[in-house]
């Protein structure tokens, strides 16, 4: 299995756990790390760093999800994952990645390989959509 850390500027981290849970349901194995502009930047550095060693107790490995490559979130989450063996960094993290990660993680416990599936489908998500055709028996429903 492999354990789950968001880490992003500001909310980014609770907001898309939010979302993710109001989808997928409260999440096991999973850390949310919030970079608030008021918290010193050490409290990142060792909220990472703890979570990363709780998780690998129970976990194969892990994977920390950050929103922006080359934001403080990642380049911390980077340094930090460069000291255990099998944790792993994404950048541009999107809810359908974070959602299939949290559906598939069950069935790996190789961090690159998981990472790489995680990748793909981030990419997937990211579309421009010009022009929808919409059916006339289009059931609105309760939706996503």
């Amino acid at each position: 299995m492999i354990g789950i850390i968001i880490s992003g500027h500001a909310q980014f981290a609770s907001g898309i756990t939010s979302s993710l849970e109001m989808i997928a349901g409260k999440q096991d194995h999973y850390h949310v790390i919030d970079f608030l502009e008021e918290n010193p930047l050490e409290q990142i550095s060792e909220d990472i760093e703890n979570a990363i060693i709780e998780l690998k107790k129970e976990c194969e490995g892990v994977i920390i999800y950050t929103d922006l490559f080359g934001g403080t979130p990642f380049k911390t989450a980077l340094m930090l994952a460069q000291s255990h063996d099998n944790v792993g960094v994404m950048a541009g993290t999107n809810l359908g990645m974070l959602i299939d990660g949290v559906f598939s993680r069950l069935a790996h416990d190789n961090v690159v390989e998981f990472a790489k599936l995680s990748e793909d489908t981030g990419k997937e998500q990211v579309q421009f959509v010009k022009e929808i055709e919409v059916k006339e028996d289009f059931d609105e429903g309760d939706g996503i």
